[in-house]
């Protein structure tokens, strides 16, 4: 990009019109970004980058990242509702819901992309939060992370229990949460732009529900966690409840009231929107093929260094 424009100033690229080719080429070297904050903060690569700069390879490998992310979807549910590992699970959760914002914001549909905005913002708060249950909370004090050591927490950690029960809410995408809204307009979107894929991925709000609700039952109902430890364990204290209530709070409210996000997005995601010909909707045979060569070039890389 700096060698064809002379710049690498989003002012000076946003003007850019690369050639087919050349999008297609930029829009498979995002395999090779860092591995740190990859899950976030691709979504912010996707939409600084990839949606403005590349709306035509954007367009054209739209089915391919569908497919992809229908696939995740299943596979990691399946994967978190076998998982006995409390972190490990949200870990999972946190996959699924990515796919499912990246249906989002590649549908190039104004709602769809406000939805996986505001679903990338929502789980953000949600995963925060529940990462801070699982490791901040409960691993602090019992220093074991299997969901059956945890079983009755509500007997003696009831403000915990309440909190936590309100971000897995959230997280099943549950109304009157954030992720809800989110994650309505992310399928929406997907469901206009692919509607067979868009149903499929819609599995996801029976997945998630299925996974979080499965895991907090288990964590605070059918048992006693002071059986399985000698040591008193205490609820939360001011500054985690501080913490989680903030996240809890942010949660509720935005998914009650959600148009001060929504109101700020829609001009900057209707300049994202990109109109094309049928005839660039379809996967372009030239754009396989560089695709393919690039992929080639990096497995025969990777073999001459092993």
């Amino acid at each position: 990009m700096s060698s064809l424009m002379g710049s690498t100033d989003f002012d000076a690229l946003s003007k850019a019109n690369f050639n087919n080719v050349t999008q297609t080429f930029l829009f498979a070297a995002h395999v090779e970004s860092p591995l740190a904050g990859i899950l976030k903060l691709s979504l912010y690569g996707v939409l600084r980058l990839i949606l403005p700069l590349l709306p035509v390879a954007t367009l054209n490998f739209t089915p391919l990242v569908y497919t992809i992310c229908v696939i995740t979807i299943v596979y990691a549910s399946l994967s978190t509702l076998r998982t006995i590992d409390v972190k490990e699970l949200i870990a999972y959760s946190s996959v699924a819901h990515a796919a499912v914002y990246l249906l989002g914001i590649f549908s190039n549909t104004i709602q769809g992309i406000e939805g996986g905005i505001l679903l990338g913002l929502a789980h953000g708060l949600v995963s925060s939060g529940l990462f801070i249950c699982a490791g901040g909370v409960l691993y602090d004090r019992t220093h074991t992370r299997l969901i059956t050591f945890y079983r009755g927490v509500t007997s003696i950690m009831p403000i915990f229990s309440l909190l936590f029960f309100i971000l897995a809410l959230g997280n099943s995408g549950t109304p009157l949460t954030v992720n809800f809204i989110g994650e309505f307009l992310s399928l929406y979107g997907a469901f206009e732009r692919m509607p067979v894929l868009g149903v499929l991925a819609s599995s996801s709000i029976v997945f998630s529900a299925a996974f979080t609700i499965f895991m907090y039952n288990r964590v605070a109902f059918g048992g006693s966690l002071s059986s399985f430890f000698a040591i008193n364990i205490r609820d939360v204290n001011k500054r985690e409840f501080i913490m989680l209530f903030t996240l809890v709070a942010l949660t509720v409210l935005f998914g009650i009231f959600p148009s001060p996000i929504l109101d700020g997005l829609h001009y900057s995601v209707s300049t994202l929107i990109f109109s094309s010909d049928s005839q660039n909707l379809a996967l372009s045979l030239s754009s396989i093929l560089i695709l393919l060569l690039v992929l080639l070039m990096e497995k025969d890389a990777l073999e001459s260094k092993l």
